[in-house]
This record gives C-alpha cells, sequence and structure tokens, in this order.
C-alpha cells in the first residue's frame, strides 16, 4: 500500500512540474476528477493547507497555473456531484420505466383472458343475449372492458345493456348493466325427463295463444324445449319441418351439461337465466348462415370455448359471480359430461315472423314455449339504417 502511495505521489508531483506528456497528464486529471479524496488533496496542496513537509513536496506545483488548477478541482467536484444526481434522479425513472412496461405488457396478457372469458361466460348462461362491440383499456394496475350486449328481436339487434369487467392488479370485478336497470325473464326451458308424466301443455298453451292474437306484421322471440336430446344437424331438421330457415332464425341453443339433470331431480322443473347453459349461435358459426353439414364445426367451436373455460375456471368464477349470483359453476363437471355425452340440444331460442313461429305448435315433441319480446314487422332488413348518439 506504501508503494502504491508512493507511486501515486511520484506522479502528482511529476504532473505538477509538468515533466508528465500530454497523454499521461490527460490520463492523471481523470484519475483526480474521479476520486474525490485525492482532488480535496490537491485542493488543500494549492491552498497551502498541507504540512510544512508536504508543502516542500510540492513548491514547483507553481509550475502549473493556477486557473488550470483550480478548473481540476472543480472537474473533480462537479462530477461526483453530477454521479450522486444522476443516482438519485435515473433511479427512480428506471423503475417508473420498467413498471410501464410491466404494466402495458402483463395488462395486455390479462385483457385477452378478461375479454374471452367474459364474453363466453355472457354467452354460455344468458339465453337469447349475445355480445357485440367493446371498448377497453389495458393495464395490470388497473384494466376496464366494457362490452355491448344485444339480443336479436326479428331483424334486428335490441340493445340489452353492457357488459363491465375492471381489474386492480389480478383482482377482477365483473357484473351487467341492464337497460333501464333491469332485465325481464320471459326465456324459460325445461329439461327433459326420463318418462313425461306431467301434463305440459300449460307451459306452451300461453305462449300458442298469445301469439295467435298478435297481428300478422310482428316479429317474436320464442324459447322451446323438447322431450328429448337432439344432436345439432337433428335440431334443425326438426324445426325447418314446421318453419323454413327463412322464416326463421335460431339464436341461442340450450345444451346439457349433467348439472341441470341434478337440479330436474331436486325439483327444479324450468330454468332460466343463470341456471341454463348452452351458446349463443353467431358467436359459433362466426354468423354464417346454416348449411347442412355446419354442426361439426360448430360442435368444435363450442368445446374448444368450453375447454378453454374450463382450464380458466378461478377466472370465470370471478366473471360469472354477478351473472350467476350464488351459484357454482362447476365448468369441470359440465365440460366433462359434454365429453362423455356429447353436445346434446334440449331447447332453443328462436326469433322471426310471429305466425311463422307460430307454425311449430304443431310439433309434438315440444314440452315448453316461453314467448319473449314482440315488436313491429323487421324482418326485411333495409338497405341502410344507423344509429346517432348525442355527446
Amino acid at each position: 500500500m506504501n508503494t502504491e502511495k508512493n507511486q501515486r505521489e511520484q506522479r502528482l508531483l511529476a504532473y505538477l512540474r509538468g515533466e508528465m506528456t500530454a497523454e499521461d497528464s490527460k490520463q492523471f486529471e481523470e484519475e483526480i476528477a474521479a476520486d474525490e479524496e485525492y482532488a480535496q488533496r490537491l485542493e488543500r496542496l494549492l491552498l497551502g493547507e498541507e504540512t510544512e513537509e508536504d508543502n516542500e513536496k510540492t513548491k514547483q506545483s507553481e509550475t502549473l497555473s493556477a486557473e488550470k488548477q483550480r478548473a481540476i478541482v472543480r472537474r473533480g467536484k462537479w462530477k461526483n456531484r453530477l454521479s450522486n444526481a444522476g443516482f438519485t434522479i435515473g433511479l427512480p425513472f428506471l423503475a417508473g420505466v420498467v413498471l410501464l412496461i410491466l404494466n402495458g405488457w402483463v395488462g395486455s396478457l390479462m385483457h385477452e383472458d378478461l375479454f374471452r372469458v367474459a364474453k363466453s361466460m355472457v354467452n354460455f348462461t344468458q339465453p337469447g343475449v349475445r355480445v357485440g362491440g367493446s371498448g377497453s383499456q389495458v393495464g395490470l394496475l388497473y384494466g376496464n372492458i366494457s362490452m355491448e350486449l344485444s339480443e336479436r328481436v326479428g331483424g334486428e339487434e335490441k340493445n340489452a345493456g353492457r357488459f363491465e369487467s375492471t381489474n386492480v392488479l389480478w383482482n377482477v370485478n365483473a357484473k351487467p348493466q341492464w337497460t333501464n336497470g333491469v332485465r325481464e325473464q320471459k326465456l324459460f326451458f325445461r329439461y327433459p325427463a326420463e318418462e313425461e308424466t306431467e301434463d305440459t301443455m300449460s307451459l306452451t298453451s300461453a305462449a300458442w295463444t298469445t301469439m295467435e292474437k298478435l297481428p300478422e306484421g310482428t316479429v317474436s322471440q320464442l324459447a322451446i324445449s323438447f322431450d328429448h336430446f337432439l344432436t345439432y344437424e337433428e335440431y334443425y331438421k326438426l324445426v325447418t319441418r314446421h318453419v323454413t330457415s327463412s322464416g326463421q332464425d335460431t339464436v341461442w341453443l340450450a345444451i346439457d351439461t349433467g348439472v341441470e339433470l341434478k337440479q330436474a331431480e331436486s325439483g327444479d322443473v324450468l330454468f332460466g337465466s343463470g341456471e341454463v347453459w348452452g351458446f349463443a349461435q353467431r358467436e359459433m358459426d362466426y354468423g354464417g348462415v346454416y348449411k347442412k353439414g355446419d354442426g361439426d364445426r360448430v360442435i368444435a367451436n363450442y368445446l374448444e370455448e368450453m375447454s378453454y373455460l374450463s382450464e380458466q375456471e378461478e377466472l370465470a368464477r370471478d366473471i360469472g359471480r354477478s351473472l350467476l349470483p350464488g351459484r357454482d359453476l362447476q365448468i369441470a363437471e359440465r365440460y366433462s359430461h359434454i365429453q362423455k355425452y356429447g353436445v346434446r340440444i334440449y331447447g332453443a331460442v328462436l326469433t322471426g315472423p310471429t305466425k311463422e313461429l307460430l307454425k311449430l305448435k304443431a310439433e309434438k315433441s315440444i314440452t315448453a314455449a316461453f314467448l319473449g319480446k314482440v315488436d313491429w314487422w323487421n324482418w326485411e332488413r333495409p338497405e341502410a339504417s344507423g344509429t346517432q348518439y348525442s355527446y
């Protein structure tokens, strides 16, 4: 250590005497500027504050101009000050940048799951309702998804409200905001029993009678249930025996998921929103018109979404809390049942001209019929239409 110190003292003396080359002087100045303790020693030497012995060693310092000597000292001081200031300011800035990137990156990953799960939960548990356009704010610290809800009445999509989902970190809160604050429950389904002993006329007569009294120029929603399970292709074959495809549109299908049987055995006869499970037809066929042979594609899409939902059951539980209050989703059990028995249809929501739908009265396998919303004729879609909002 003493040897190193002596060497450094010798270099300092050589520097002050002007015995160094220009390159060595520049290097030594950088060393002094980077070493606060040594810079202070140099300052004391220049101000005559060192001991006489030290002054003897450095009395030839006059070979360096006073201005240059002060510049070296100032440079050392300012370099240390700037270094400390840079650390103080830079660390929070860097932390902020990292947090911003993390907020956007993780938030975008969460957004994909939140949007898909929320959309599926609405489409699977709300008969006749489907998710439309949406807006979102992506973020881990705070995120928001707002989705439009609509239901088909005749040829028009009627606004049913919005579904709002927010997240603060991983804490998710979601709820529907129905138009005017409420949603009228008019669409119900009856699960098929092994032996139909109950007179089901009481569950169909009100709908058929009302539809008979409605005028020709109206369109309606209609929920129907069957006394047996149907495949996707069998369902369309049965319905089109009475009403052609141009006279009706199937918007939602009720699916057997196994949980319904337990509810039926406990005495529940009818299933409404949140109790019945199925899927919005247009979300599985992506808005296409039904054609023979489409069943495999639609069923495959539905199974894929149910598989995804079972993998996201915890998130689905958070989102479904307001859609199915007080109920256990049992998504894994439902998906397992569908895998074992296949996709079995026992009910549907249709819409179309009232008198066309009334033709289904002739179908003996229908055990329940419930009339939903009714509107004036809109079955032929105009060439142009739209909505203007005031902001």
